[in-house]
């Protein structure tokens, strides 16, 4: 497989959606069959595919636009237009399926004509979506997954305006009703062009889509048996309150930037002159920037002045609020973590500006507000109780409760998540915290591990990007992981320039680093192995909405 870059109800995902998850995968397995339309509850759910055996389709591609399915009682699925496209650079010849689900979930389809390796593979979005991300599946399809991408329920902007959100059915769909329904609405057509069902199936998403993917693991645990997670964002979470907090810092009430070019230059360099060589290697990269110690003050302007080469009162302040994360006035966390050392290169307030404009005006409050309204109007102390609720709809776990992925691990599931340490839109230490809670739960690291191991990645930023290895194939490592039981104690990352391959590096599972052997091309991963960290830490959060206590 190719490289990936490394993009309601109170009672939320563990309540409506679980309930409704039952239903809806009973529906489903009445629906495999591939028969028309009022004989689906008496057919037999088809046998699993063959893995890697070239299968072709036993039905003509342009017959499934003629049949109909649905991924449960209020689900009715139409497909508008099935066609064959021919062989084109790394895909073989497809059968193209494009449709939607109701209300409005978009979706595209590709299934092998005479190639299918027998598994489906299904990408997140990122995001407010809106729109079908199937070219994120390029490397899965060039290798005959079954493929599909859909549009988390409506149309729309990624970065901006989800206008779409006044309305609750569509509030729910980007919650993850979307992504499972996608799930079971593949799995019926794969069943009715091939025959049979996918032997096994993956889930792949960052973001959003990272977000997406543990949602399928503790709400949906049956939809898939491998899951790679990345860069996790928790939409009720971030958009009113950690990236609304950034906002604040990175462009003032007049729109202007805080930190124009050469500040965010001048910051950047001095925190790698600072942490870089604390790994014992001085490559500009900084393993793990939580054993770095830096005070943005090192760089104020001396009083009166102002220059290029300095930082002014306000940008220190910002930047002091940046790295210490959001609180109220009473100094209560409202966030699990907070941005990190070295990720300042990414630093981006226009995005970050919009995005969470966009998040207070359309999705985070029950009710809308009126126009005009903007992020500087969020107020930290009297709305974040006002945000529990739509919280609760769109993060996997809602406030006050514990991640729970026990259904999932049990059915033999394989989790996969990774994280840049240079993230500017989520905090890797919001991914910790979540990794801490459920190895405390599941009976420890040792034991969680088996099924669930998470990656950091040393100087990349949110998905991808940075000057690190950052680019990675977790997809055939989750592959290997699920079908051959062989966990991941390792994947090699590789940064790229101009086209040409000039670094690689192995990326650990947490809590282990990769640590230089002391000899050797910096450059090369064959210079470095898997270690225990120099330093341990307790990665559990305490903010204002973490678990009640038992």
């Amino acid at each position: 497989m190719n490289i990936e870059h490394g993009r309601g109800d109170r009672d939320g995902r563990g309540g409506w959606l679980a309930r409704a998850g039952a239903r809806l995968l009973a529906a489903a397995l009445l629906a495999l069959s591939a028969a028309p339309a009022g004989a689906l509850a008496q057919a037999p759910s088809p046998a699993k595919a063959a893995v890697d055996a070239n299968t072709a389709g036993a039905v003509a591609c342009e017959s499934i636009q003629k049949q109909h399915f649905s991924a449960g009682p209020d689900a009715p699925i139409l497909i508008s237009a099935s066609k064959v496209v021919a062989a084109a650079g790394p895909a073989h010849e497809y059968c193209d399926i494009t449709g939607v689900i109701a209300p409005q979930i978009g979706f595209e389809l590709r299934l092998p004509t005479k190639t299918w390796n027998g598994r489906y593979f299904q990408t997140g979005c990122g995001g407010f979506c809106g729109a079908i991300n199937i070219q994120s599946c390029g490397d899965a399809q060039a290798e005959d997954f079954a493929v599909a991408a859909e549009n988390m329920g409506h149309v729309g902007d990624m970065l901006r305006d989800p206008v779409w959100g006044g309305v609750p059915e569509l509030r729910k769909d980007f919650g993850g009703r979307s992504a499972h329904l996608m799930a079971v609405a593949s799995k019926a057509i794969i069943a009715s062009y091939y025959g049979a069902a996918p032997a096994f199936s993956y889930f792949r998403g960052c973001s959003t889509g990272g977000r997406e993917g543990l949602g399928e693991a503790q709400a949906f645990p049956a939809d898939f048996d491998g899951i790679v997670a990345g860069d996790p964002a928790f939409a009720g979470r971030l958009g009113p309150i950690a990236n609304n907090w950034d906002a604040r810092q990175l462009i003032d009430r007049s729109g202007a930037l805080v930190f124009p070019p050469e500040a965010i230059a001048l910051l950047h360099n001095a925190v790698l002159a600072a942490c870089d060589g604390l790994d014992g290697v001085k490559d500009g990269i900084i393993t793990d920037p939580r054993s770095c110690v830096f005070d943005p003050a090192k760089l104020a302007c001396p009083k009166g002045k102002v220059a290029a080469t300095c930082l002014s009162p306000e940008q220190v302040t910002s930047a002091r609020n940046i790295y210490a994360g959001v609180r109220n006035s009473q100094g209560v966390r409202l966030f699990p973590g907070h941005l990190m050392l070295g990720s300042e290169a990414a630093w981006d307030g226009g995005y970050v500006n919009a995005f969470t404009d966009g998040a207070v005006r359309y999705i985070v409050f029950e009710k809308n507000p009126p126009a005009g309204y903007s992020h500087w109007d969020y107020d930290f102390d009297a709305d974040v109780a006002k945000s529990e609720a739509t919280a609760a709809l769109y993060d996997p776990v809602a406030p006050y409760t514990r991640p729970d992925l026990a259904a999932f691990s049990a059915r033999g599931g394989k989790l996969i998540v990774y994280h840049g340490w240079a993230d500017q839109g989520v905090s890797p230490l919001a991914t910790l915290d979540y990794y801490a809670k459920v190895t405390a739960d599941g009976g420890g690291i040792d034991k969680v591990r088996d099924w669930f191991r998470v990656f950091m990645v040393p100087g990349m930023f949110h998905c991808r990007g940075g000057d690190a290895p950052n680019t990675f194939d977790m997809l055939s490592a989750a592959v290997a992981w699920v079908e051959h039981g062989k966990a991941p104690d390792q994947v090699i990352a590789t940064e790229s320039k101009d086209g040409k391959v000039v670094r690689t590096r192995p990326l650990a599972p947490y809590p282990q680093v990769a640590r230089y052997t002391g000899s050797g091309d910096v450059n090369d991963a064959a210079n470095w192995t898997v270690a225990a960290p120099a330093k341990t830490y307790d990665d559990n959060i305490d903010w204002i909405w973490a678990p009640k206590a038992r």
